[in-house]
C-alpha cells in the first residue's frame, strides 16, 4: 500500500484497514469454530446433556422449582431402600439345577465335645454358569412299510423344513439373522464362532439363510406392519448415510436407511426401516403416499413436498435445535446461552411431567390432559422467551451468519413454526429422540459390518433391522419369534398375517399362556 498523499487519503486507508481486520477476525472466528467442531466430532463427549450449573455459568437461572409443575400430593412414607453395591439375584425364571453339597460323614464330630453332630437346615447360595451354544444334528430315521404282495411302500413324513431338501432347521435361520442384526456379528465373525465350536458354515451359506428369512417372513410381515403404520395419526421419521459398495471397481457411495415409527406409549410400537438409494424427496413421497397426519421431524427440506401436498402438520424437533446452540455454546459463542437457558426450561417441564404420570400411574389420555394443562400455562410463556431471544440475536450485527451461533439463530428461524407445534397438539413429544434411538441400534452394527455390499444387500439389511427393532420395542425375543414364524408364515392366510406381527405374536401368545 502506497504512503497517502492527503490526510484524506490516509483516513480512507486507515477505514480499509479496519474493515479487512474486521472480517479477517469474522472469519477466524468462524474458522476457530469448524476447527472445534471436527476436534469435538472426534475427541469430544456425545453426550449432550446439559447441567443447570452449566448454563448458570452465563448468567442466573431460576430455580429449576418454579418451572417444573406442581407437585403430587404427600404419598404415605415408604421404607428406605439402603443403597449399595450388593449383588441382585438372579432371576427367577432362570432354570436351576440343584447341586447337594454336604459334610462327609466321618467328620460330623464336634471338634469341642467330639459328639456327633446333627443337620440343623441348610444354606444356599447361587453362582451364575454358562453353557456355550449347542450345535445339534437332527437325524431323522424314517420308518418304511411295505406291503407283502409287493402293491405299495409306505416311509413316515418328514417335517416340514424351512426350504425343501433343506440342511438347516428353522433355529439357524433365526440364530444367524438374530445374531447379525439385534447383536451385530458381522457374518465374518460368526463363521469364525462356529468354527470354533466345530462346525463350518461359510459366510455365503448365511447370506443365503438371512435372504431365505427375509423372503418368507419379512417382506410379506413389513407390508402388513407398513399398512398398520400408515393408520397412525402422528408419525417419526428420520434417516441416516450408509455406505454401499457399488460393482467391483466403481467404488462406493452413499445410501439412506429411513426410518418411520409411531408415538411411543400410544400402543404397539411399531417401527419401519427403508433402504433408499439417496436422500431425495422420492423417500417420504415414496412412502407415505396419500397419508396425512401430524410428521415428527427434523428440518430436512425433503420432506417439504409431501408436506405441502398432502396437507401434513410438521412438528419440529427441540433436541436438533437444543445440539446446534449447544456446539455453539462450547465452541465460545457465550450468547448461546440465552438460548439453551429456555430450551432447557422446556426439557425439564417435559421430564416433570413424565415423572409424575409415572409416580401417578397415569392412563395415556390423562397424561396428554396433564401435557395440555402445564405447557399451555408453563412452557408456552418459555417458549416466548425462547422466540425474543432468537429475536434478540437475529437482529445484533454482532451474529454473523456463518458462525455456529447464526447457524443455529437461522435454523430456529426457519423452524419456528413446526418447532412450535407441540403446544397446539398435547399427544406429541418436543424431540424427535425415539426415531434416533432405533437408527442408533443400526449405527452400532454399522461400525461391525462397514458398509452394504450391495442394494440388495442394504434392502434385506433394512427389513430384518425393522422386525428386529420391532420385536426389541414389544419385548419379544428375536429368536424365538423368527424360529416360530419360519415354520408358521407359509400356512398362515394373508387375511391373518397380522397375528405374525412381533406384537401380534406376543398378543397371541399370551392369550394362549395360562394366568396365574
Amino acid at each position: 500500500m502506497t504512503p497517502p498523499a492527503t490526510f484524506e487519503e490516509a483516513i480512507q486507508q486507515i477505514e480499509v484497514l479496519a474493515r479487512d481486520r474486521d472480517n479477517l477476525a469474522r472469519e477466524n472466528q468462524i474458522l476457530w469454530e469448524q476447527l472445534y467442531a471436527l476436534r469435538h466430532g472426534h475427541f469430544g463427549s456425545g453426550t449432550e446433556s446439559l447441567t443447570p450449573g452449566q448454563l448458570a455459568l452465563f448468567g442466573d437461572l431460576p430455580p429449576a422449582a418454579e418451572e417444573a409443575p406442581a407437585p403430587a400430593p404427600a404419598a404415605a412414607p415408604q421404607p428406605s431402600k439402603k443403597k449399595g453395591h450388593g449383588r441382585a439375584p438372579f432371576p427367577e425364571h432362570l432354570p436351576r439345577e440343584v447341586i447337594e453339597l454336604d459334610v462327609p460323614e466321618d467328620e460330623r464330630v464336634c471338634p469341642d465335645c467330639g459328639g456327633p453332630m446333627h443337620p440343623i437346615g441348610e444354606d444356599v447360595a447361587e453362582r451364575g454358569h454358562v453353557i456355550p451354544v449347542q450345535l445339534v444334528v437332527h437325524r431323522y430315521v424314517k420308518k418304511k412299510y411295505a406291503c407283502p404282495a409287493g402293491h405299495a411302500v409306505m416311509t413316515a413324513a418328514m417335517p416340514e423344513g424351512v426350504v425343501a431338501r433343506g440342511k438347516y432347521e428353522a433355529s439357524v435361520y433365526a440364530f444367524v439373522a438374530t445374531t447379525k442384526y439385534a447383536d451385530h456379528q458381522p457374518l465374518h465373525r460368526m463363521e469364525g464362532i462356529f468354527k470354533r465350536y466345530g462346525w463350518h458354515i461359510p459366510k455365503q451359506t448365511m447370506w443365503d439363510l438371512l435372504v431365505t428369512v427375509d423372503g418368507q417372513v419379512a417382506q410379506p410381515i413389513l407390508e402388513q406392519m407398513k399398512k398398520e403404520l400408515l393408520a397412525e395419526p402422528v408419525l417419526h421419521s428420520d434417516e441416516t448415510p450408509v455406505t454401499m459398495r457399488l460393482e467391483e471397481g466403481k467404488g462406493k457411495r452413499t445410501v439412506y436407511a429411513w426410518a418411520w415409527r409411531n408415538l411411543q406409549g400410544t400402543g404397539d410400537s411399531k417401527v419401519l426401516i427403508e433402504f433408499r438409494p439417496n436422500r431425495s424427496r422420492a423417500g417420504p413421497l415414496g412412502f407415505l403416499k396419500d397419508w396425512s397426519g401430524t410428521l415428527i421431524t427434523d428440518g430436512y427440506a425433503g420432506y417439504d413436498e409431501v408436506i405441502r401436498r398432502n396437507g401434513i402438520v410438521r412438528a419440529g424437533c427441540m433436541a436438533h435445535a437444543r445440539r446446534k446452540a449447544r456446539e455453539a455454546l462450547t465452541a465460545g459463542s457465550k450468547r448461546a446461552a440465552e438460548l439453551l437457558r429456555p430450551m432447557q426450561r422446556l426439557f425439564w417441564l417435559e421430564r416433570a411431567m413424565a415423572r409424575r404420570a409415572e409416580q401417578r400411574e397415569l392412563s395415556r389420555d390423562d397424561f396428554v390432559t396433564l401435557r395440555r394443562e402445564v405447557r399451555e400455562r408453563r412452557s408456552r410463556v418459555v417458549w416466548s422467551e425462547l422466540c425474543a431471544a432468537v429475536e434478540r440475536l437475529r437482529r445484533d450485527r454482532a451474529t454473523l451468519p456463518k458462525s455456529l451461533l447464526g447457524k443455529t439463530v437461522t435454523y430456529l428461524v426457519n423452524q419456528q413454526e413446526a418447532l412450535a407445534a407441540f403446544l397446539a397438539d398435547p399427544r406429541i413429544p418436543i424431540h424427535n429422540n425415539d426415531t434416533e434411538r432405533d437408527l442408533r441400534h443400526l449405527a452400532v452394527g454399522r461400525n461391525n459390518w462397514m458398509i452394504f455390499a450391495s442394494p440388495r444387500g442394504g434392502k434385506v439389511a433394512c427389513r430384518l433391522y425393522s422386525l428386529v427393532l420391532s420385536c426389541k420395542h414389544s419385548g419379544v425375543d428375536p429368536q424365538a419369534y423368527l424360529e416360530d414364524v419360519l415354520g408358521r408364515v407359509a400356512t398362515t392366510p394373508m387375511s391373518e398375517i397380522a397375528s405374525l406381527t412381533p406384537w401380534g405374536w406376543k398378543a397371541a401368545r399370551e392369550e394362549r399362556t395360562p394366568q396365574g
